[in-house]
Order: C-alpha cells, then structure tokens, then sequence
C-alpha cells in the first residue's frame, strides 16, 4: 500500500540519520554503505558534481569534512517522503534538510579554520528502492561556511544571512502517516504558483506572490542570496535579480521532481532551469552573455492555503563557474589560504 511504503522508507533512513547525528566517522561511513546501493546515483554540489556509489561519497565528501570538524553532526529538521507527483510519473523520495553543526578544527575545501562552531544547511533528496537509497540529489551551502570563516570570495548578498530555522509549526520531521490527499493538494498549491512565477519579468517581480504566499512568508536562501521575509523583499531582492539578470529563462518544472507529505512539498530538477545571463543584479555579477543551468532543491510549508515558509538551495558556486569565477581561486587569492585541490 502506498502510504506504507513512504511511512517504510522514512524508518529505513533512522539508522542513517542516527549515525550523521553522532559525531562517529566509522558509524557515519558505516551507515552510508548499508543505506545506498552499492552503484547509487549520486549527484551533489561544486566541487562534487558526480560522486561514484557511497564509498566515494564517505571518501571523497565526508571523510575530509570531518576531518575538518571531527565533532561534525547533521541536525534534520526537515523529514518527509512521497511519490514523485505528476501523470505518468513514478519512483518513491525522501527529502531531508537541516543543518551540519560542529568545530571547525582543520581546513576544509580550502576555507580555513576558525577553530569555532561553524553550520552549513543542506537539502538532500533520496529516491529508495527495495529499502536502498538508489539515486541522491544533494545541495550543501558551502558558501555559508566561507562567509563564517571570514574567507567570502563573492559579491555582498541582498538577503540576510542566518542560521535558518526549521519549520515554525515544529512539524518538520513527519512521523503521521502518509495522506495522499493532503500531499496532492499542498503540491498542486506550488505547482500553480512556480507556473504563475514563469510569467514574470523584470516589470512584475511580484508576479507568482499574491495568492500563493502568505503576507509575512519566509523565504530561506542560499549564501549569496540570503533570506528575505514578506512579498516586497522576496520581489525585489530574491526574484528582481533572476528577473533583470537572466533571459530565455526556462524552467523545467515538467522534467523535475515533485513529491509532497502532508503540508510539506518538494522539489528537484537537475538542471531545474537553463537561461542566459544578459542583464545585470543577479548575484552582483555583470552580464556575460553566458547560457547557464542551475540546480536547485527546495521545500515549502503550507499553512492554510498559503506558502508559509520555503527553504531555497540553489548551487550558487555552480553559477559562478559557469560564468567564469572560480570561487575557490578567489577564495584563495583574497585570503591567502591554500587553494582546494
């Protein structure tokens, strides 16, 4: 039945999420290699685009991040599963997001030490199969890590920056059972709005707001964007930037996946949109005529009909590749520490 198999595949990742809560490097490389198959796709952000199965995951990402931060724990508050929503779609996901917390003791990606608590949020989404993890799709914000380091390579972010919260109904890791009525309707709620969000230009940052979001919606982004609360700032200092930066802007909602729980939606698209960066404001970077893609994983919380809150990860430093900056050189020649191999 369905609503037990999204119930299941929530209680399959305990040991998972128990294990990266512990401060524990061999219980961490441990569980990574009972979660995931042995040939998992797994796709993260710059600089681990493609990682081949878990044991490179454990080598390559998460063996050196706590080496930088031995006590390192992931702290979710966000748990939800669902099937891929949309006609003629299938697969079963879980979504996760949160925070990793802990002391950043050694260098990391080239970012120095500060010797000091330090989080970095990430969003994560899990397709499961036979009780394995068999595809991941995975955002870290790594930028914010510069940021607390002292070692920002980027343009000032419009938003504010914060160690974002999870959601203000406290209701973030859902352990009622699955209700696939709920979750059709929370999902058809931002599926409306991101179409209602396409029509929008430089003229109507506002557009894809009214309606959909509350009054005094929280909107959580990534560093280098930051966080903006109410629809004025989420117009003009989230949406006026992709609007008056990008043109030919094309979402790829249809090719992306869709799952919601309850009041909780997700989604992800790999790339999630392709456009060419003609204008100025996105980022702070000028035009370069460049066509990029990003990749983007996000969550919504529905609060009597309206978006509440959203969580945004974007690939920020993904961005910035594509439009020649390569944030780890600046990083390194701004601040004199040893560039990330």
């Amino acid at each position: 039945m369905q609503m037990q198999v999204h119930d299941h595949n929530k209680a399959m990742l305990a040991p998972l999420r128990a294990a990266l809560a512990s401060c524990d490097a061999p219980r961490v490389r441990a569980a990574l290699l009972e979660a995931f198959a042995p040939e998992a796709k797994i796709r993260l952000c710059q600089p681990f685009p493609e990682v081949d199965g878990p044991q490179e995951l454990w080598e390559r990402v998460y063996a050196p991040l706590m080496a930088a931060i031995p006590d390192m724990e992931r702290r979710d508050f966000i748990v939800m599963a669902g099937p891929r929503w949309g006609e003629g779609k299938s697969g079963n996901w879980v979504g996760l997001g949160g925070n990793f917390t802990g002391s950043f003791q050694a260098p990391w990606l080239g970012i120095p030490a500060q010797v000091k608590p330090v989080f970095m949020r990430y969003h994560e989404y899990l397709r499961i199969e036979d009780g394995q993890i068999v595809e991941m799709e995975g955002l870290w914000d790594i930028p914010q890590v510069m940021l607390q380091a002292g070692a920002w390579p980027m343009a000032p972010q419009l938003g504010v920056e914060w160690m974002c919260p999870g959601p203000a109904d406290g209701a973030g890791v859902i352990t009622a059972p699955y209700d696939a009525e709920h979750a059709d309707t929370s999902v058809r709620l931002v599926w409306d709005m991101l179409h209602d969000l396409k029509q929008g230009d430089a003229q109507t940052p506002e557009r894809g707001l009214c309606g959909f979001w509350h009054p005094h919606a929280m909107w959580y982004g990534p560093a280098g964007l930051g966080t903006a609360r109410g629809h004025d700032a989420i117009a003009n200092r989230i949406f006026r930037q992709f609007r008056e930066g990008l043109s030919e802007n094309t979402r790829h909602l249809d090719e992306g996946v869709f799952f919601g729980d309850h009041n909780l939606v997700a989604f992800t698209g790999w790339p999630s949109g392709t456009a060419v960066h003609s204008g100025g404001g996105l980022l702070g970077l000028a035009p370069t005529g460049r066509r990029v893609t990003r990749s983007s994983l996000d969550f919504w919380r529905i609060e009597d009909g309206l978006i509440r809150e959203c969580w945004v990860m974007i690939d920020v430093i993904d961005l910035y590749r594509q439009m020649g900056v390569d944030v780890f050189a600046r990083m390194a020649a701004l601040n004199g520490c040893p560039e990330a191999a």
